[in-house]
């Protein structure tokens, strides 16, 4: 008797609810609403979130199986009662009261939903009728679709997942609209008990309870048996499991939120602009590009190995200030590194070394200096300043005879430029290079003409996508679109253009520069397209830098150690480290990627005409006689009367005659196969030597003796200095390349392949990038014996 009284006293508290207005529309609560990071391909790349990870969905992007799955499993009579149902409710206080505990069963999904942002978590019998009252009146005003919405949006899901948008891309890193029938059911099967049936912890438990939900859909006669089987055996493919905040790209994606939190377009205070990323539901658009940022980490990868220095890239378009890609460090998650988060492209400032002297040199240029401008060459050269006498040395103690400025560029030889900024004054210097864009305060010094002043991978990269631009910057863009979680834009990136130096300086300059790629100290930066670049080592080896451009493309490449002052020299290092060694080689592999499937641009080049290439002892400043150790043996052009003429008396016996007398071809700089054709041509033979050749790219002579012009009988034998190594001698490097591709290359060397058809650890990757190499082992370089094993993508 008494159950029928609670039971008709509850009929009656329920009925009275309808006689009120219908229900305020409570939305999602005060909970807040995960923001969204995208890149520029719309693929995601961080949530970020306070309290609760909650992405919104709405009901139209719901798939028909979903709702089913859950409608099935927590209100099958959902579509019919009005917001109670009394049958289950009915069922539920008999229960309780036989038991005498009070528990949850019986609420409808309007019940749930309104527990979720309305009422408190405690379980009374009063909590529960006010629950009934609420949900009746809640429908009055709310559509069944408007609900069922608000509640999969709100309900949790575990593992921190609020609401199915979240889930599904937590789970199985996939927009809701993309569930499966199999995926939707477990996400279902989570509601009643998200801890109990983890599929991370407990997949078995998991998948028992999907097939709960199947069978009562089942049931219910949404869908048939062979679905529910099919469904039933999908395989539990979730996510890697990340612990906190992970991202995809975290140096990337944590320099855009430190910049957001500091920006007044989110709010005027530090509170705001927290909330507004963390609890408002932001869709926030950022301009890197995937495959450019993989391009950078695998060629960071390829060259520098885990104990060895650290690599920095960042990359920009030119000519939209956009940042295509960030690397500052070795891995950003790594708890035993102290400097993991500390992002070494954006906020370490390191000396650029000869990597500045482009600034100096468009200066110059601008003060009406030419590159035909010829200098007092030398090894050492004492300057008068301010703060008393600048003694600067070449690079090695290098001797060179006069030069232009362009050959002083190619070779960058400090002698030279210590007395180009004297000429034209580091102040003018300072001006240029914060108009094109460097953002650290400089000072000036006459020694910023030799880069000793410190600044960050992403300013150079940017001020040297000024020069890319001709002339025009355009301010680094990391963001270019946020929008609320339901699509209204209230943040658009504007360019900001400004012209640092005119059409003409840029054009001429970029000229010199192409040269010091095509012959000078930036060879081993080659992409077999047209580019210009400079390379940069500061004292002592502590940092080495090479920067470059194309009309598409502008990147900074730092090498050396976080806490500086630490040489990259043996035994640190297998051998000393330059500019033109490691930065050039990571350069160089990542333009190449970043840059597959882009049409060639062009660039201006220097005008030579009128000069004449000899070659330079540089140990002693004589015209290199064939007995000169070719390691000190560079190539220069130089105007025809400032040609030296006296062939080194240090390495050349008395008697040798001047170069130019003979008739043998001057090959040097040449790659080998077009060598060997001109002294076949000419009636000599070839004999072949591979070297360490430095800087300068595989296949590149660097050395022949006898020297050019040097008597020779025809038919006699010239041997020629080539850069290393000897083909099919090392393992070259294939991560990155096509599966065929890989097989060809290796197959041509004779190495025995293993290929491994299984996906990176990122799916998204391994989607974009199918048939790819992603590792190999023994890594680049290793001797070509034995076979070598490939991880591919399938």
């Amino acid at each position: 008797m008494k159950r029928w009284l609670w039971l008709v006293a509850a009929t009656g508290l329920l009925a009275t609810a309808c006689q009120f207005q219908p229900l305020e529309d409570p939305g999602l609560g005060d909970r807040g609403l995960t923001s969204v990071v995208y890149a520029s391909d719309g693929s995601v790349l961080a949530q970020w979130h306070a309290e609760e990870d909650r992405a919104l969905v709405t009901y139209d992007e719901l798939p028909r199986h979903l709702i089913d799955a859950v409608v099935a499993i927590e209100d099958e009579r959902y579509w019919a009662h009005a917001g109670v149902d009394l049958r289950a409710l009915a069922r539920a206080f008999l229960a309780d009261l036989e038991t005498g505990t009070i528990a949850e069963g019986g609420s409808t999904i309007t019940q749930q939903y309104l527990k979720n942002v309305v009422l408190t978590p405690e379980v009374t019998f009063d909590r529960k009728l006010t629950e009934g009252a609420l949900a009746l009146r809640l429908e009055e005003g709310l559509s069944k679709e408007d609900i069922l919405e608000r509640y999969l949006n709100t309900v949790y899901l575990g593992d921190g997942a609020y609401g199915v948008g979240t889930a599904a891309t937590h789970y199985f890193g996939k927009g809701a609209a993309d569930l499966t029938l199999g995926e939707s059911a477990l996400l279902a099967g989570l509601i009643q008990s998200p801890g109990t049936t983890d599929p991370y912890r407990n997949p078995e438990l998991a998948l028992a309870r999907r097939r709960v939900v199947l069978e009562r859909m089942v049931g219910l006669g949404w869908i048939t048996d062979a679905e529910a089987v099919e469904a039933d055996q999908e395989p539990l493919a979730l996510q890697p499991r990340r612990s906190g905040e992970v991202s995809r790209f975290p140096y990337f994606t944590e320099e855009v939120k430190r910049r957001l939190l500091d920006d007044p377009a989110l709010g005027e205070t530090a509170t705001d602009r927290y909330n507004a990323l963390f609890r408002g539901g932001l869709r926030i658009f950022t301009t890197i590009d995937p495959l450019v940022q993989e391009s950078a980490e695998l060629a960071v990868a390829s060259v520098v190995e885990d104990e060895a220095p650290y690599a920095a890239v960042a990359a920009v378009d030119p000519r939209t200030g956009h940042v295509l890609a960030l690397v500052g460090g070795k891995d950003f998650y790594d708890e035993d590194d102290p400097v993991a988060r500390f992002n070494l492209a954006t906020q370490g400032a390191r000396q650029p070394g000869s990597a500045f002297k482009p600034f100096v040199l468009a200066s110059a240029l601008e003060g009406g200096v030419s590159l035909e401008n010829v200098f007092e060459g030398g090894s050492s050269v004492t300057v008068q300043t301010d703060s008393g006498p600048w003694t600067v040395d070449n690079y090695n103690n290098a001797t060179f005879p006069n030069l232009t400025l362009l050959e002083a560029t190619v070779f960058s030889v400090n002698v030279v430029y210590a007395q180009v900024v004297d000429v034209i004054g580091p102040e003018r210097v300072v001006d240029l290079a914060q108009a094109a864009g460097i953002g650290t305060a400089l000072q000036p010094f006459h020694s910023i003409a030799l880069g000793a002043q410190e600044v960050s991978p992403l300013d150079m990269a940017s001020a040297y996508g000024t020069f890319a631009a001709e002339g025009v910057h355009v301010d680094p863009i990391l963001v270019a679109a946020i929008e609320t979680h339901d699509g209204v834009n209230i943040y658009e990136a504007v360019p900001v253009v400004t012209e640092a130096f005119g059409r003409d300086v840029a054009q001429t300059l970029t000229g010199a520069l192409t040269e010091v790629v095509k012959r000078g100290t930036g060879q081993q930066a080659k992409i077999g397209r047209p580019i210009a670049g400079k390379t940069g080592t500061s004292q002592d080896h502590h940092d080495a830098w090479f920067v470059g451009y194309t009309p598409e493309l502008a990147a900074a490449v730092w090498v050396g150690f976080p806490e500086g002052q630490v040489a990259m020299e043996p035994p640190t290092t297998p051998y000393t480290i330059t500019g033109g060694s490691w930065p050039a080689q990571i350069w160089s592999r990542f333009a190449s990627g970043a840059l597959s499937g882009t049409p060639y641009g062009l660039l201006a080049e220097a005008d030579i005409s009128g000069q004449v290439a000899v070659e330079v002892d540089t140990s002693t400043g004589f015209l290199a006689g064939p007995f000169c150790p070719r390691e000190h043996v560079h190539r220069i052009q130089v105007p025809r009367d400032d040609a030296p003429n006296v062939i080194c008396p240090v390495h050349n016996p008395s008697g040798v005659v001047a170069v130019g007398s003979g008739e043998l071809p001057d090959v040097i700089g040449r790659d080998l196969g077009a060598a060997v054709a001109a002294l076949n041509a000419a009636g000599f033979e070839v004999k072949v030597d591979y070297q360490d050749g430095g800087a300068l790219s595989p296949g590149t002579v660097f050395g022949q003796n006898p020297s050019a012009g040097y008597p020779a009988q025809a038919g006699s034998t010239v041997r020629l200095a080539v850069a290393g190594p000897e083909p099919g001698s090392v393992i070259p490097s294939i991560v990155g390349f096509p599966v065929d591709h890989a097989l060809s290359e290796l197959g041509a060397i004779g190495m025995r392949v293993e290929v491994i058809e299984t996906p990176e650890s990122n799916p998204a990757d391994a989607e974009r990038r199918p048939g790819m190499v992603w590792k190999q082992d023994p890594a680049p370089g290793a001797p070509a014996t034995g076979a070598v094993r490939l991880w591919a993508n399938p």
